[in-house]
């Protein structure tokens, strides 16, 4: 009777590891290079705290037109914006720096004023 060998070859089991190095390389160089999964979360989770913030703003300036039937001015805004400590410091002419998350909001962006 002759006896099957039975197993994995030296040539298969290095395919299978330089397989397995390949799918490696390729997984965490979509987790860490620049457009990889973990940057584009952050600046999602980024924006959407940012839009979350001007979202918060143009709601108290319908709440404003809505109580004093007049569309809230420039300075109707900057009053709303300091009033509801939106800002970290001064209120700038064209912009403000939000308090969480420092970022830089234009005007032009809140829709809800004059």
């Amino acid at each position: 009777m002759q006896k099957k060998d039975v197993g994995i070859t030296l040539i298969a089991l290095v395919i299978t590891i330089v397989i397995l190095l390949i799918l490696a390389g390729v997984s965490i160089t979509t987790l860490t290079g620049k457009k990889s999964i973990i940057n584009q979360a952050t600046d999602t989770s980024e924006s959407a705290q940012r839009e979350s913030i001007i979202e918060k703003i143009e709601a108290d300036l319908f709440k404003e037109k809505t109580k004093t039937g007049n569309t809230p001015s420039k300075e109707d805004l900057k009053t709303i914006i300091q009033e509801n400590e939106f800002n970290e410091g001064a209120v700038g002419e064209d912009s403000f720096v939000t308090k969480d998350g420092g970022y830089t909001i234009e005007y032009s962006e809140i829709i809800g004023w004059e």
